[in-house]
Parts: structure tokens; C-alpha cells; sequence
């Protein structure tokens, strides 16, 4: 069998590293993707910070994607799109399963820190934080490479965000460290000083 993989964005600018700027009131929903998103037809995400148009809000299965738009599948519009929504990939199919170990996989020539944030439910991603279920491990399993530092959250009144933070630079980029799916991970980049981050996950 051969490996999937899931791309988890990319982006030549801080900020995540999938972006939605619109949302149709339409039946279904078509969601405006920020370029360079790499999503495909039956990946699954989670959108959260719409305002007006709030069903664009929740867990969606893609279909019809293109090179800038998506459809979610099953929605129903019901307003004028606003906000500043937040994207994260969802692993609840095989091979891309929560708590399985996978590759993960750094491309591109960015010098920037990426935030890896892990979710285990949809309320937390929502809020961004873990302070519902509380213990939750940082994402990436290889913290001994160079430029990674992780935090897990260890307890349910706290509201630290469970993430993986890794300085990408020349030295390290195209580095490929294990991982632990979460249920919902977030990606996206701060410090960025120059060209273009991707991530991937092969599992």
C-alpha cells in the first residue's frame, strides 16, 4: 500500500499557512483559499472565526478544489462572509489517523519559526487553547533536532496551546521529523524573514 500524503499549507508570508478570505451564502459553501494551499478533493478540515456567514464554521469534507476556491461539502450559507477565520487539517482517515506516527516534512526556501498547534477537539481548536482536555502532546516527536522546541499541555484549567515551534532555516531546511497526528493541527509561521515554507505529512 502506498503512503498518503496531506499537505498542511504553505506560505511566503507570516500567518497560517492555510487562509480562507471568503465564503459564499451559497448551497453549498465555497470557501477562498489563500494560493499555495495544496488541499485536494476529500481532505478534511476545520474552520473556525467566520463571522456573518457562521456555517462556514465546523469539520469539512472538500470537494471541487481549485487552485484559489473549495466546496465544503453539506454546508448551507447563511450570510455575508466576515472575520479572520483559522484553518486547521483534520487526521480522522486512514492512514491519516489521530495518535498514529507520521513523517513530517519541510519544503521550500522559508527562513521563518513555524507554530505546529495540536487539537483534540473541535471546541478547543475553536478557542485555541487545550484548556478542555488538557493533556496534550506537542505535536513533533523528535524534539533533540536542532531549532524545535515543544510544549505540551499537561493540565485541563490551563490554557496552553499544545505545539511544536521550529526555526527553519537554511541549515534545516527539507528536514523530515516524526510526528504524532492530533486530531487537529494547525500551521502556520511568525519571525518570517523570506521565502516560501510548506509542510507535509506522510503517513
Amino acid at each position: 500500500m502506498s503512503n498518503k500524503v496531506l499537505t498542511i499549507g504553505s506560505a511566503g508570508a507570516a500567518g497560517g499557512l492555510i487562509t480562507i478570505s471568503g465564503a459564499t451564502n451559497a448551497t453549498p459553501i465555497v470557501i477562498t483559499l489563500g494560493a499555495g494551499h495544496g488541499l485536494k478533493n476529500g481532505d478534511r478540515i476545520a474552520i473556525a472565526g467566520v463571522t456573518g456567514n457562521t456555517n462556514a464554521n465546523g469539520e469539512w469534507t472538500l470537494a471541487s478544489v481549485g487552485a484559489t476556491t473549495a466546496t465544503l461539502v453539506g454546508s448551507v450559507g447563511n450570510g455575508v462572509f466576515g472575520g479572520t477565520p483559522r484553518v486547521a487539517t483534520i487526521f480522522d482517515a486512514t492512514p491519516g489517523m489521530r495518535n498514529h506516527s507520521a513523517a513530517l516534512h519541510l519544503w521550500g526556501n522559508g527562513v521563518a519559526t513555524l507554530l505546529l498547534e495540536a487539537f483534540e477537539s473541535y471546541a478547543e481548536f475553536a478557542a485555541g487553547n487545550n484548556a478542555q482536555l488538557g493533556i496534550v502532546p506537542a505535536p513533533v516527536l523528535s524534539p533533540g533536532l536542532p531549532g524545535i522546541t515543544n510544549t505540551s499541555a499537561s493540565a485541563a484549567s490551563s490554557s496552553t496551546v499544545a505545539s511544536s515551534s521550529i526555526v527553519v532555516a537554511a541549515t534545516n531546511q527539507g528536514m523530515v521529523m516524526e510526528m504524532k497526528m492530533p486530531r487537529y493541527l494547525r500551521a502556520s509561521l511568525s519571525a518570517y524573514t523570506s521565502g516560501t515554507l510548506g509542510v507535509s505529512v506522510e503517513a
